[in-house]
């Protein structure tokens, strides 16, 4: 993976992240398609819901969104069947950050424009990309789990998917903050490629060969961490913070269930996904992107900075911590995903 260029880089084309680009005419009324990865985990429900309200407001025209269902193939078909239905701009939110790329280059061919959202292409050309940084929530999943374990124990990492950036990341920021602050504590990594049921498996096997497991790190506590809590359950292994034996739980995401069991007392933290952000800016720069404005790095009016990767914008929104002391905030999009 390509280290992420310094944020002072500037795009060729020079555009606009204020809204205030030399793009010309209006995209209102014209034609957009949303390709999802899967629908099989609350996040990327709640994602296309608030996706499609947004571009509602926004006066665009929708196709019948697309679920590929965890293959990459079908993705690739999902973006060619949208735009042969007449799309004329694409929210897409890749399965695979390598597999995407023959999919955006059939949009390129086709002069239509395409915004990622939450994961990043590392090939292919995209007019942005709207996502959270993901090794820093990785590191700040880190900093709590060292904090809450003081320094010491072993912990089981649930990976996503590896063949995501995002998967990637989350793991790389977490891992590398662990060998750097965190000496005394092991590490024991497993893949789920997002999947519940690979998580259910792999926390079960873990925790019945292990005793020492003093921590778990979840990836997704959208998709995997409801089978986390299961199967502790199952396994008389799931008490809350403060009481005997508890083992200390540290997620990203931030959905609904994931708030839920913090206050609760089983899971001790998560690092927020602005999933909301996804869909509003995400909207926002596809619009923008239909009338010719392209986008430059650095701040922009929304408390986040625009860097470049792989050739492509990137817009790193703000992921902040949730533990119990500020779980019923309203600003985070897992209390208002189901209003």
């Amino acid at each position: 993976m390509a280290f992420i260029a310094a944020s002072a880089l500037m795009l060729s084309a020079c555009g606009s992240d204020d809204g205030s680009g030399d793009g010309a005419g209006t995209s209102e009324g014209k034609t957009i398609g949303l390709a999802m990865p899967f629908l099989s985990q609350e996040g990327y429900v709640v994602q296309q819901k608030l996706t499609l309200a947004e571009a509602k407001d926004a006066g665009l025209r929708l196709l019948e969104p697309t679920d590929a269902k965890q293959d990459p193939g079908r993705q690739i078909t999902d973006v060619r069947t949208l735009i042969t239905n007449g799309a004329e701009g694409l929210i897409v939110v890749p399965i695979d950050s390598d597999a995407i790329a023959p999919a955006l280059d059939y949009a390129k061919d086709n002069d239509v424009p395409v915004v990622a959202t939450d994961v990043a292409p590392s090939n292919g050309k995209v007019a942005i990309t709207v996502r959270a940084d993901n090794a820093l929530m990785g590191k700040s999943a880190c900093e709590e789990m060292g904090r809450l374990l003081n320094g010491a124990g072993k912990v089981l990492e649930l990976q996503g998917d590896l063949a995501s950036i995002n998967g990637l990341d989350r793991t790389n920021g977490f891992n590398d903050c662990i060998k750097e602050n965190f000496p005394g504590i092991a590490v024991v990594s497993k893949p789920t490629h997002w999947n519940a049921d690979e998580a259910a498996n792999q926390t079960q096997s873990v925790i019945s060969a292990d005793d020492d497991i003093t921590g778990i790190y979840v990836h997704s506590d959208c998709g995997l961490l409801p089978s986390v809590i299961n199967v502790l359950k199952g396994a008389h292994k799931l008490t809350k913070a403060g009481e005997p034996g508890h083992i200390s739980i540290v997620s990203i995401d931030g959905c609904p269930f994931g708030l839920d069991q913090i206050r609760q007392g089983y899971l001790d933290a998560t690092v927020s996904q602005p999933i909301d952000k996804y869909a509003e800016y995400g909207i926002d720069y596809l619009a923008r992107a239909m009338k010719g404005e392209t986008f430059k790095a650095g701040k922009t009016d929304h408390d986040s900075t625009i860097v470049v990767n792989n050739g492509n914008p990137e817009d790193l929104l703000p992921s902040p911590l949730v533990t119990k002391a500020n779980v019923d905030d309203a600003s985070l999009f897992g209390n208002n995903a189901n209003s």
